[in-house]
């Protein structure tokens, strides 16, 4: 899910919100949202998914060493 940091440009206060919690904001404040707020995108990395995808990696890579011993011994 995205996630998006919406700073208020006169009292620099920070709100963090999901995608629907943004919709439900701009239905509430269209108006004047834009000129009191700015938006900004915020990438969250799940630490399962850095894991996995570590694991992934050192897997390949030890296979390419063991192919490679292997064809050297060819």
């Amino acid at each position: 899910m995205q996630h998006f940091k919406i700073v208020n440009i006169h009292t620099n206060k920070v709100i963090n919100l999901n995608y629907n919690e943004l919709q439900t904001m701009l239905r509430a404040n269209r108006k004047d949202f834009f000129y009191n707020y700015t938006i900004q995108r915020i990438q969250k990395t799940n630490i399962l998914k850095n894991i996995i995808a570590f694991l992934i990696v050192s897997f390949v890579s030890i296979a390419l060493l063991m192919l490679g011993s292997i064809l050297d011994k060819i």
